[in-house]
């Protein structure tokens, strides 16, 4: 628009029209551009004006231009009214320009409709309050220099540091970055692709110091020079504590599933000397069984034929008293051997009268045999354990004296039997040699463990535990311990 010194229109454009939804025709000479002023504006004007002699539009124009003078510009932002009501902001740029005598001739008004710019910034304060609202700190920094100039509020939450603070501060030295490569070469890889993905650990405020995962684009300026970063950082502290926990589990894991395996391993190799060992005992004890019925056996009962056919064959007047005599002293032999073979292959002592009375009968008969001081003693056991422990518990007995036969040397044993508290425990001392447990189960293939092995793998097949001590020249000690059901403890 142009006017007149006095403010009258007398120049109004395509754009004025469209803008103000007014034709050129209805305006020049006729108006100001006051009219087009929100009333409520033009009467502020008029109210703080100290000359009010004049006419109220011509004393807002004269407010309006005051400030402008020729080579002196003035701006102001006010509200327009369109023809149709509503209101819009504007910024008007006042010039004037000399007219005659070196006087002003009048006044350009040069008219920027602000809505579009008010949109925008509206827009950017939506835009940042969003990424205020984001969980994940967002920042900017100068390519440059290296300074921050962009702190959101998830920034602020996660490093405990202010928008003041951290504005303008070296942004590598603010956080205390520690990179996963040479910083030289992660920037390399950023200019060069135009984005960037990694692990960075930070240090927070309070010295705390944190993983966090971190996202950087590239940003450009109008001709598409690399001038600063955008970055997007999530902490996962929480998440990488969790990963290396889950992975120390793994490990641990990974170690006890190899120890466990070599245990099994060697607990295989035992069980296979086991086997064959044990085929070796059977084969041994029945060539034993065999060479004892024939020998002893077999040769008493030949003697007691020959016995009857010379009392089948001697006439009937000679006396055959001595050859039965004898016959019946052989057939007693027998009768015993074959009762020693029954009773050492399985008492019947404990089936019929219980563990207790063929324990006492079989240590006292080795204690007899072997020349031992022998201690027996009974507490607390009341009531038959099941078939299986009795027969545990005996086997155990006679493998434990048989190896204090075979190797301890020993003067005094002591065999204890006790239940208590839901359990029945058997233990079998003496007084020997001893010997080293660890040094004799390091080679499982070694033939003596076989009695140690075996030992161990009949108790625990019903459930059993066992335990062996032993201390060279102080002697050894077996115990076994079984659980009780509730009829077994009364």
């Amino acid at each position: 628009m142009v006017t007149s010194p006095g403010g009258l229109i007398t120049a109004f454009s395509a754009t004025a029209e469209r803008m103000l939804g007014v034709r050129a025709k209805a305006v020049v000479g006729k108006v100001t551009p006051v009219t087009f002023l929100d009333e409520a504006q033009r009467r502020r004007l008029v109210v703080n004006s100290k000359k009010t002699t004049r006419r109220p539009e011509t004393e807002a124009f004269r407010l309006i231009v005051s400030k402008t003078g020729l080579g002196r510009l003035s701006e102001a932002a006010w509200t327009y009214v369109h023809r149709d009501g509503h209101r819009f902001p504007v910024m008007v740029s006042i010039t004037a320009f000399p007219g005659r005598g070196g006087r002003v001739g009048g006044y350009l008004f040069v008219v920027h409709d602000k809505r579009g710019q008010l949109r925008t910034e509206q827009m950017l304060r939506r835009q940042a309050e969003l990424l205020d609202l984001a969980n994940d700190a967002i920042l900017v920094r100068d390519l440059k220099r290296d300074t921050i100039t962009y702190w959101n509020d998830g920034a602020v939450r996660l490093y405990g540091w202010s928008s003041r603070e951290a504005l303008g501060a070296y942004i590598h030295e603010f956080l205390k970055t520690k990179f996963p490569r040479p910083l030289p070469e992660v920037i390399r890889k950023f200019l060069a692709k135009g984005y960037w993905n990694g692990e960075l650990v930070h240090t927070t405020k309070t010295g705390k110091r944190i993983t966090v995962s971190s996202r950087w684009t590239l940003l450009r300026d109008a001709k598409g020079v690399p001038e600063g970063s955008l970055e997007l950082n999530t902490d996962i502290t929480t998440q990488k504590h969790a990963q290396e926990a889950l992975e120390a589990a793994h490990e641990q894991l990974e170690r006890r599933v190899t120890e466990r395996t070599a245990a099994l391993s060697e607990a295989n190799e035992r069980l296979r000397v086991l086997s064959r060992r044990l085929m070796e005992i059977q084969e041994t004890e029945r060539r034993a069984i065999a060479r004892d019925l024939h020998d002893e056996v077999g040769q008493a009962l030949t003697a007691i034929r020959l016995n009857l056919q010379e009392i089948r064959d001697a006439p009937k007047s000679q006396s055959v008293e001595k050859e039965v005599v004898d016959s019946l002293q052989v057939l007693d032999q027998v009768l015993q051997h074959v009762r020693s073979l029954a009773l050492d292959l399985r008492p019947s002592l404990l089936d019929e009268l219980g563990l207790v009375p063929a324990l006492r009968w079989y240590v006292t008969k080795q204690a007899e045999r072997a020349g031992w001081e022998m201690d027996f003693q009974a507490e607390g056991v009341t009531a038959r354990p099941s078939p299986d422990v009795e027969v545990a518990c005996f086997r155990l007995t006679q493998e434990a004296l048989t190896n204090v036969v075979r190797h301890a040397s020993a003067k005094h044993v002591a065999v204890r039997l006790r239940a208590e508290r839901g359990e029945l425990v058997l233990s079998i001392r003496d007084d020997g040699v001893g010997f080293d447990p660890e040094q004799i189960r390091a080679d499982p293939r070694t033939q003596s463990t076989v009695g140690l092995s075996g030992m161990e793998e009949r108790v625990r097949l019903v459930g059993g535990q066992f335990a062996l001590s032993s201390v060279c020249k102080q002697g050894t000690e077996v115990r076994a311990t079984f659980r009780l059901s509730k009829g077994e403890r009364r």
